[in-house]
């Protein structure tokens, strides 16, 4: 029952996906590590796990290497607190407490229903919470129940956080934004102490490692520590900006480390009371958290800016390094492209001016592209890492062919006469600062299919071929009129192509850099893609329509338009048979090239920008406006059959908003494809084009025919080592058998005979008569009656056959045997009975000599009566009389379906060979 239910959950779940994009399924999501909620440190043995929050789900990390190790399920709202206790992960997400384990949500603690719950603390068997209208909530954790709620007046006393003092039994500390402190019973629920406001809002608290002190960092910049016993403040420092959260070390050195908003990091001499060192820069956004590893010169930090970073105190000048770290862009990247012909690499461009190297399958391996020693510059001059970096990439292009031998990327940037080449295989950037010799900014690039030559195209609608691996300049094409858009060459190296603001496609010969054809556009191109193998280039054009031109004739030949807006990107697929378009429509759509139809749309939450499809076809790769992930969807048609049916244009573009807007489909997850029995949040199952909604998956797929016509001759879709095992099982057996059999010791009787006489010796003569005694016995009639024999029972097949000689139906036979293994099928032949009068035989034949007469499954009818006439050579010898006529039949009945497929064969090969040796 159990898996019936597991199946139904499958299929509607395909239903499901099916209903929202026929193409594509979420599959998962790259580069995402943390966001801005801090994290929490988890202590096993000697391991140590780090749980961060994600969007709607969290992220666990092994602290030694900051490998990911699980991923939690997706929630209904954003996580905004995690707290992690033994086994299990507190999760906070849209007013309600969810505990998980090991990645599943097992169940919720009881409902506040107070609003978001933010600030998860552990207090023993409680776990404390600050809700949003102003309570703290306690839980008994262990039984899921609510213990206590203790609520403030926000006027007067606005609960910022809290913190458990050590030794301090059912005591907690409570600070506010009016920057107010008092201690709180959560017992008796009664306050029993009340501090003086400090003069500015209390924004963390944090236990020192002496009792009765607590750090207390303010929105100020002051940091404070306070004797809570005995009301006394102990040391008083201060930092630039408010003070986010705070941290001690405990390997036996007085220091303590706090951080900023801004992403600086502070470290504090606790024993001389000043600053040692500032980590100016650490990160490129709000720091939540620091925590110093237990008994460790480590310091860890996360940041909004999507990274989790490890610093060590290994110096002497007690100024740490950074040790290891895990981080994805920060601001939403705005163009990706596959790098490697296998689809295992993914290059991309963000708005936070990086360029970033993604493995598909390993994250372990993302890494940003270096700059340069920006660190040791940024410290020299006083200044952030992010002022030094480049500007923001508008088009890079990539080419693998020459990697092990020089720069294999080129990138321009935003407003900049300047274009750089980079090495995916150092990681690093490059070489040479390509110049444009007119100094105008660079606004298109691409490399050459060799990877021998990249191409700069300038704002003065100049093109310039540089040798990629010396970096001088070797050809100029001039003719464009205002600035490049695209750039692209064929396999060859023959042609040239490129568009332009002035409206026009132009072609260019590669050796003489001279025009060969100018193919005027109706509307501007903004995007140019080529499909080398093809010979299609494709441009999206300012009319929110892709016009497809063929390379050979300079024709536009197909025209797809139904985006309500500006097109942002496209991509063609690794066949070339699809074009897949994204736009600030937040859809994305697939348009078959063929047909010129829209066979595929959806809707997706954030807009995308950037498109990329796998070179293998198997991934779709995408990158949206307001996410800094890399999102891949998984291409349908390499695993299920789907349908290719036009979408009805009245449908797209119908002015009734519940007609013409896309399925929404929920994005990608770090977790990949969705859990077993858990729902995909936000899909819509969408309706048939006749209006009624679907109910089965199957019902727009269309499934061939088994022959197209009654005179074809067919070959069966099963796997071809199918019938080639079963036609040499024999020497496979033999190769595979063990060249001396295994033997069992000899096992020696507990007591040996002897023989007569004074001389001590055994008798082993009467050891091997009891042995020959007992076999006798085993041969015997009465021991062989213990043994079931087997080849009284009737094997399936024989049933097969019986049962077609009378109904006339011999295509169970064959249907029954392809569900079978070769070492199954060989049985079934050799077990066939003898004793009925050859029965099973002359059904055989029969069915086979009705298998070739249908003309379908070939080759499989070939296969399975050689092996009959092989086992049985010797029956149909001493029987030849009774069996000749159904011979003659089946060999008659074989030798007219071969010459049909003998013929076709000869005649492709003919084919073959002209097309191979015509010049």
């Amino acid at each position: 029952m159990a898996v019936q239910d597991k199946k139904a959950r499958v299929e509607s779940g395909a239903t499901k996906r099916q209903a929202g994009s026929r193409l594509f399924e979420p599959y998962r999501a790259l580069g995402y590590t943390t966001n801005g909620i801090p994290h929490s440190l988890q202590y096993r043995g000697q391991s140590i796990y780090v749980t961060t929050g994600i969007g709607r789900t969290y992220h666990v990390y092994d602290a030694e290497k900051i490998n990911l190790l699980f991923v939690g399920p997706r929630f209904e709202a954003d996580v905004v607190s995690v707290l992690s206790i033994g086994e299990n992960t507190f999760v906070s997400s849209g007013g309600q407490v969810s505990v998980c384990r090991r990645g599943k949500r097992t169940h919720d603690l009881e409902s506040a229903n107070r609003g978001e719950i933010t600030n998860l603390t552990q207090f023993g068997d409680q776990i404390l919470a600050i809700s949003e209208d102003n309570t703290i909530v306690i839980w008994d954790w262990k039984k899921g129940e609510i213990f206590t709620e203790i609520e403030f007046e926000s006027e007067s006393f606005q609960v910022t956080s809290l913190v458990h003092p050590s030794t301090y039994v059912n005591k907690i500390v409570v600070g506010s934004a009016q920057g107010a402190m008092q201690v709180w019973n959560i017992q008796t629920r009664r306050c029993l102490y009340e501090f003086k406001s400090f003069g500015a809002g209390i924004s963390c608290m944090v236990q020192s490692p002496v009792i009765d002190v607590i750090a207390i960092g303010l929105l100020d910049g002051r940091i404070l520590l306070h004797n809570v016993k005995q009301d006394r403040p102990v040391m008083q420092l201060a930092q630039e900006g408010r003070v986010t959260a705070i941290s001690f070390r405990t390997d036996e050195i007085p220091m303590m480390a706090s951080s900023s908003a801004e992403g600086d990091v502070a470290l504090w001499d606790l024993n001389n009371k000043r600053l040692m060192h500032v980590l100016q820069g650490a990160h490129d956004g709000h720091i939540p958290a620091v925590d110093f590893l237990v008994g460790q010169p480590v310091l860890l930090t996360s940041s909004a800016d999507n990274s989790i970073k490890e610093w060590i105190f290994d110096g002497h000048d007690g100024v740490p390094r950074l040790l290891r770290h895990r981080s994805g862009h920060f601001a939403a990247p705005h163009m990706i492209k596959y790098h490697d012909a296998e689809g295992k690499h993914i290059l991309s461009a963000g708005r936070d001016r990086e360029l970033r190297f993604f493995s598909v399958f390993r994250d372990e391996q993302n890494v940003e592209m270096s700059q340069g020693s920006l660190s040791r510059e940024a410290r020299t001059k006083r200044i952030r890492v992010s002022d030094l970096r480049f500007p923001q990439i508008t088009q890079f292009d990539s080419n693998p062919a020459m990697s092990k031998d020089w720069d294999d990327v080129i990138s321009c940037h935003q407003g900049s006469s300047d274009a750089h080449t980079w090495s995916v295989d150092r990681k690093a950037l490059g070489k040479y600062t390509l110049q444009s010799s007119d100094d105008s900014n660079v606004r298109a690039v691409a490399i050459s299919a060799c990877g021998n030559y990249g191409f700069l195209g300038l704002a003065t609608g100049t093109i310039e071929m540089i040798n990629m691996q010396s970096g001088l300049s070797r050809r100029t094409f001039t003719g464009h009129l205002k600035a490049i858009t695209g750039i692209q060459t064929d396999s060859c190296n023959k042609t040239v192509y490129s568009a332009s603001l002035d409206g026009t496609l132009r072609i260019w010969d590669f050796a003489t850099g001279k025009e060969e054809h100018c193919v005027e556009l109706p509307s501007t191109p903004s995007r140019m893609v080529l499909h080398r193998e093809g010979g299609l280039l494709a441009c999206v054009c300012d009319d929110a329509c892709v016009r497809v031109v063929d390379a050979e004739s300079h024709r536009v030949v197909r025209k797809f338009s139904g985006h309500r807006n500006r097109i942002t990107d496209l991509a063609f697929s690794n066949d070339g048979r699809w074009i897949v378009t994204s736009s600030l429509d937040s859809t994305i759509r697939t348009w078959d090239l063929p047909t010129g139809h829209m066979v595929d749309w959806f809707r997706v939450e954030s807009v995308p920008v950037s498109l990329a499809f796998s070179p293998t076809g198997d991934f779709l790769a995408t990158a949206h406006m307001d996410s800094v992930g890399i999102f891949l969807w998984a291409n349908r048609s390499q695993f299920a059959d789907v349908t290719l049916r036009q979408i009805s244009a009245a449908t797209a573009d119908s002015e009734d908003d519940t007609a013409s807007v896309a399925a929404l489909i929920a994005m990608p997850t770090s977790a990949g494809l969705a859990a077993d029995g858990q729902d995909e949040e936000g899909i819509e199952p969408s309706k048939s084009e006749g209006g009624s909604e679907s109910g089965d998956g199957s019902a727009d797929v269309y499934m061939s025919t088994e022959k197209l016509t009654e005179n074809m001759v067919t070959l069966s879709s099963l796997p071809k080592s199918k019938w080639q095992t079963l036609l040499n099982l024999a020497v496979i057996k033999k190769r595979n058998a063990p060249q001396k059999p295994p033997q069992a010791p000899e096992k020696a009787p507990f007591f040996l005979p002897t023989a007569e006489g004074v001389e001590h010796r055994f008798d082993i003569g009467a050891s091997a008569s009891n042995a020959s005694k007992k076999e006798d016995e085993l041969d015997s009639p009465d021991e062989r009656s213990r043994i079931i024999s087997t080849a009284s029972a009737q094997s399936g097949l024989a049933r097969m056959l019986y049962r077609a000689e009378e109904t006339m139906a011999y295509e169970e036979v064959f249907e029954y045997l392809k569900k079978l293994g070769p070492s199954a099928i060989d049985i079934e032949i050799r077990t066939l009975p003898l004793d009925d009068g050859l029965k099973a035989v002359k059904a055989f034949f029969k069915a086979s000599t009705a298998q070739l007469r249908s003309k379908r499954d070939f080759e499989l009818a070939q296969a399975y009566v050689q092996v009959f006439l092989g086992v049985f050579s010797d029956i149909i010898k001493s029987n030849v009389d009774e069996l000749e006529p159904l011979l003659v039949e089946l060999r008659r009945e074989s030798k007219t379906q071969w010459a049909t497929v003998d013929e076709l064969v000869r005649y492709s090969a003919c084919m073959v060979e002209y097309m191979r040796t015509s010049k």
